[in-house]
Formats: structure tokens, sequence, C-alpha cells
């Protein structure tokens, strides 16, 4: 029988990309695509009930890139409110019958795969009352997945600040799962993180897991990772 995940795979794409200053950062070259086609290419090798991107800045380029890929495109128009409207947005639109939601950063595309299949898995076997966070040498990073437990909570999110509150508030059902792969603290938020990482370097950045978590990114959507600093993700990718 055919591996597959009752999970709900959120991109947070809706952010202005502020601290790229005139670039969306989202629609940047990356290896001969762009670095949102990345990220989406790299979340459709794993087998997820429903993959929607969250919108809302330039939305008509986003979705002009996306044309032809088999997503769903949410709209938010509350964007420049902050992250939490991004991830409240995709929870809506996800709906109630998944067992958890996965927040990924826009701008982070050196994810790999199997990190994706491993987060998953280790989330399959703790259930709906998990909240399971990528770790890379001890540090938290994003994705983050948040079970079905969580949506009520998941769609009360206010500000900037993603979901790392919920991961702080629920920490003892955070399951951090060790992976062998840096990309999971990486985020193109700037020229300079932009510049190092099309050079091969792998600029960690210190948004933290648990932020989409989010801790920086687009419009404050950085990576959604799991939770807090030095252990989290932070979604403002969006």
């Amino acid at each position: 029988m055919a591996e597959s995940f009752a999970l709900a795979a959120i991109v947070l794409a809706a952010g202005r990309s502020t601290r790229m200053q005139t670039r969306n950062k989202l629609l940047l070259p990356w290896k001969g695509k762009r670095i949102l086609q990345v990220v989406v290419e790299t979340l459709l090798s794993v087998p997820f009930a429903q993959l929607l991107v969250v919108v809302g800045h330039q939305r008509e380029e986003v979705q002009a890139l996306l044309a032809g890929y088999p997503v769903q495109i949410v709209y938010n128009p509350r964007y420049a409110e902050g992250l939490s409207t991004s991830l409240r947005r995709g929870v809506e639109e996800a709906g109630a019958q998944v067992e958890g939601y996965l927040f990924a950063l826009g701008d982070m595309p050196q994810v790999a795969p199997q990190t994706l299949l491993h987060l998953c898995r280790s989330f399959s076997l703790h259930g709906p009352n998990a909240i399971a966070v990528p770790t890379f040498q001890g540090r938290r990073g994003n994705p983050v997945v948040f079970g079905n437990q969580y949506r009520a909570e998941l769609l009360q999110l206010d500000g900037d600040q993603g979901a790392r509150p919920l991961v702080q508030k629920h920490a003892p059902s955070v399951v951090e799962v060790p992976v062998d792969d840096p990309g999971i603290l990486v985020d193109v938020d700037t020229p300079q993180a932009y510049g190092a990482s099309l050079e091969g370097a792998r600029t960690f950045s210190a948004s933290p897991a648990g932020s989409a978590l989010p801790p920086g990114g687009a419009q404050g959507e950085g990576p959604p990772g799991p939770g807090g600093p030095p252990s989290s993700p932070k979604p403002d990718s969006s």
C-alpha cells in the first residue's frame, strides 16, 4: 500500500519581503527556477492530503508562477497584518478533516524531501496531540507540524509571531525530530542570505522554529517552524 499522510501542507507565501528591499524573494531565481517553485515542488514530492499556498503580496505574479501546479491557492487579503493571518487562512481552507497541518515557509528552498518524510512519519507515530519540529544539531527549524487538536487555537492566532506562542504553551507535546538537514534553518530573506545561498553556502538564520511558527521571512513569515528560538522556526515567508 502506498504511503500517504492525512495532513494539509500549507505554504506561507503572502508576505511583503520587506527585508529583501525592492524584490519579492519568492520570485527570485533559484537553480533554474524560482524560490517558491522549488519549495512547492519539494512538498509535491510528499503524499500530503492537501497542498495549499497562501498568497497576498503581489498575488497575481505569485499565482502566475504556480499556474499548472496541482495546488490550492488561498488568498489572504489581510497579509499586511502579520504572519498569523496567513496561518489562519490556511487552516480555515484546509478544513478540520485532516489529522494535522504542516506549515512551510515560502522562502526556504533548501529543505530536503527526505526531511519532510521523516517529519511526517514521526508526527504520525505520535498522533493529533503532537507538534512535530525538526532539529539540526540541536536547533529547531521549519517546517513544523501541528496536530488537528490545535486547530481552534491556530484559528485564534494574531499578530506577526506565527504559531510560536502555541509551541511554547504546549511544550510537553512538542516532538523534536532530529534530521541531517541544515536547510531547515536557512531562509532566504535578505540580499546577503540570497547571495550566500546561491554560492552554495548554508547560511543559518536566527529564525526560531515554531515560528510558523514564524520567525522571519517575508512579511514576517519566516520559517513556520515550531517553537521558538534556538530551536524554533519562523514563518513569515508568507
